[in-house]
């Protein structure tokens, strides 16, 4: 089983699906009373999510715990393989947008072999930049990163129907879910339209700040926000970050 963040994103998908279209039950609602009575998956699911957050300082420190995380992985995705083979059965159909930080940590779940080698040190290498690499929030929400990322999370912890009922508002719950309708060709266009927005904005809030600390953080914003891939987590995030500009 070396496709874990494939299944984590398929799942999480048609967990949100569910729930904006008001149809969570019969098949969905049975795959996650199955999913929360493994300890294991929920262990390894929420670890995806919580590296996309991590930070480390040192770069050598980065190093050591990319190479200690392999073994760990591994050893953890072995006792999954068949469970996570019941799982995908249930989310075959899922289609989802490639998330590159999942790929590299699923690259390290692989077995070596010589065929591999270039694939596994690019993955850490990849890694080790992400956990180097400070996450700047310059708005503070408690709802940023709620919607999508950690529904399941949410589930997970018994609290779901609280966190989606009272933490949305009306709007919020029908934004989610014209984004979750989105095509491909829709997604990249109002991707790029949406980026070109931001970054207008973030280059007048420079010009015009006097703060130099103020300056660096909108500075690192701007990097974000020109590496943001196009999918429609990340199209959600650029939405809330306009919102908090705004």
């Amino acid at each position: 089983m070396n496709n874990f963040g494939k299944i984590k994103s398929k799942l999480l998908k048609k967990l949100t699906e569910a729930y904006t279209n008001d149809n969570f039950k019969g098949n969905t609602k049975n795959l996650i009373k199955v999913v929360k009575k493994n300890k294991d998956f929920k262990e390894m699911y929420l670890f995806y999510e919580e590296i996309e957050n991590k930070y480390i300082e040192d770069k050598e420190v980065a190093k050591l715990y990319v190479e200690q995380l392999g073994t760990l992985l591994k050893d953890k995705s072995k006792k999954l393989t068949s469970f996570c083979e019941v799982i995908n059965m249930s989310v075959h159909d899922v289609q989802v947008e490639s998330n590159e930080l999942y790929d590299n940590i699923d690259q390290l779940l692989e077995d070596d072999n010589l065929n591999n080698i270039d694939k596994k040190v690019i993955a850490k290498l990849k890694l080790v930049e992400h956990l180097t690499t400070k996450k700047e929030n310059v708005v503070e929400s408690s709802k940023s990163h709620t919607v999508n990322e950690n529904l399941l999370h949410a589930v997970l912890a018994n609290n779901f129907n609280v966190l989606y009922t009272n933490t949305l508002s009306e709007e919020q719950k029908t934004e989610l879910k014209t984004i979750l309708d989105l095509n491909d060709t829709d997604l990249e266009t109002k991707t790029t339209e949406l980026k070109e927005s931001l970054l207008d904005k973030i280059g007048n809030l420079i010009n015009e700040s006097t703060d130099s600390e103020m300056i660096k953080k909108l500075s690192s914003v701007k990097d974000e926000v020109l590496k943001k891939e196009t999918s429609k987590l990340n199209y959600y995030r650029l939405t809330e970050l306009k919102n908090g500009l705004n």
